[in-house]
């Protein structure tokens, strides 16, 4: 093979993969918000206009802690996520807070889409709205790049210098 074709240094291809997939990690991360940030926006919105009982659901103790359990998610994968990049910019290790980045925002994204399903009740269902499209996003990004599972392993892997592969 040309050493012009060469993606980095001959006798590093294996930590050059590793360092693409923990970059797609960082990807999954940030689509992840991208699916639970329109799931709080349509859940306060749907909270603020849909009436029961004579006042808005917004009123109700239990639907401010929903709205408040995805705001609380999507705020803390974006900050993951926005400190997986800034190691990237500075030329730091990242892998292993990718892997934190992924493994929270993943997960998060179904918390925050389900729980936008709950604030619409029956409604959620239904393709008029989005929210119940956006649990079925969520869902998936546990699966790319690496399950949850795996994003643990590798964490722990990380923390402890043990493999439990």
């Amino acid at each position: 093979m040309p050493t012009g074709a060469l993606l980095g240094p001959e006798g590093k291809g294996f930590s050059v993969a590793m360092s693409a997939l923990a970059k797609g990690r960082m990807a999954v991360a940030a689509g992840s918000v991208g699916v639970a940030q329109p799931a709080l926006d349509a859940a306060v919105g749907y909270a603020a206009e849909r009436e029961q009982f004579g006042t808005t659901i917004a009123h109700h103790q239990l639907v401010q802690e929903l709205i408040s359990d995805i705001a609380v998610d999507v705020e803390a994968a974006r900050l993951l996520t926005w400190r997986v990049a800034d190691l990237i910019d500075r030329g730091r290790e990242f892998a292993t807070a990718a892997s934190q980045a992924k493994l929270f925002a993943s997960e998060a994204a179904v918390r925050a889409a389900n729980n936008a399903v709950q604030v619409f009740g029956g409604y959620g269902y239904i393709d008029e709205y989005p929210v119940g499209k956006l649990l079925s996003d969520a869902r998936v990004t546990t699966l790319y790049e690496g399950t949850s599972q795996i994003q643990k392993l590798l964490i722990g892997r990380a923390l402890t210098g043990v493999s439990a592969f």
